[in-house]
């Protein structure tokens, strides 16, 4: 070494690179390097860092079933009430199964069990008809016979009287209004001769006016003064309605009602006239 020449400077040298040694730990030629557990050589090296260890098994958590919820008694539901009609389609029904049993196995208790139904429902309607008498007789407004009677005396009666306010009808229509008779040739139409007779009585009887209208030109007994149809028909929307037929006029406001077509008799022609000209819509029939 660099400045240890003299034996007094050389002790000192050794001494400090003694000294150097030890602080550097420099190892010996026994002592060995060791990386991991496994033994290395040199001086430039590089140690991996010694794994983790690897994690202990941890023991499997079984989840508990969690109880069952108790279970609560249902509440005891109270019985549906039938209504009327459920009950009467039950009761039918169960009549219909007593019957195809019986057709279908005629044996003596078959038999007699849809006897025995039967015969029960023949006492249900009796004692509804007795129920409905009754009531009926309390309640005269409800009974037919004081709208129309039933009887053959107080039908003659009554058949008298709208007889008269038939007639009344017609004489009140006179004097507003006409009637209109359209007829095809008499030799073909024999249905439209008649009607001219039924007609021209009428006329003579309750003063009522009767234009007759030949469809052909053609004349016919009762009515000389019969005009031929110059398209009075077709303006008033009558040329496809069946001959004979009878409208009423009302000469004022020139409206048209028909009384219908074929042969009408006096009785049907005063009734007809009577509903349109005097019955309100749906009086007839309450």
């Amino acid at each position: 070494i660099e400045g240890c020449a003299g034996p007094k400077t050389r002790t000192a040298c050794m001494v400090l690179l003694a000294a150097t040694l030890s602080v550097l730990h420099v190892p010996t030629a026994d002592a060995r390097l060791l990386c991991n557990g496994e033994e290395v050589d040199g001086w430039h090296f590089y140690c991996d860092p010694a794994p983790a260890p690897a994690p202990e098994p941890q023991p499997e958590v079984v989840p508990q079933a969690e109880p069952a919820p108790e279970e609560k008694p249902e509440p005891e539901k109270t019985p549906k009430e039938l209504t009327a009609t459920e009950e009467i389609e039950a009761f039918r029904k169960y009549a219909d199964d007593l019957k195809h049993r019986a057709i279908l196995d005629p044996t003596p208790e078959n038999v007699q069990a849809y006897m025995e139904v039967n015969t029960q429902m023949a006492q249900m309607a009796a004692r509804f008809s007795a129920v409905w008498q009754r009531v009926l007789f309390q309640t005269p407004s409800l009974d037919a016979n004081v709208r129309r009677p039933l009887t053959q005396m107080g039908t003659n009666i009554f058949q008298d009287q709208r007889t008269a306010a038939e007639q009344a009808a017609l004489r009140r229509a006179a004097s507003e209004a006409g009637l209109l008779f359209v007829y095809d040739d008499p030799v073909d139409c024999r249905l439209c001769l008649a009607q001219a007779e039924i007609l021209d009585a009428m006329q003579k009887e309750y003063g009522v006016e009767v234009l007759a209208v030949s469809t052909d030109g053609s004349a016919i007994e009762h009515f000389p003064d019969a005009v031929a149809n110059n398209g009075q028909l077709e303006a008033l929307g009558l040329t496809e309605t069946p001959r004979p037929f009878i409208a009423i006029v009302d000469v004022t406001s020139g409206e048209v009602q028909l009384l219908g077509g074929g042969l009408l008799t006096e009785d049907q022609i005063l009734d007809r006239v009577y509903v349109i000209r005097e019955v309100p819509y749906g009086a007839r029939f309450e």
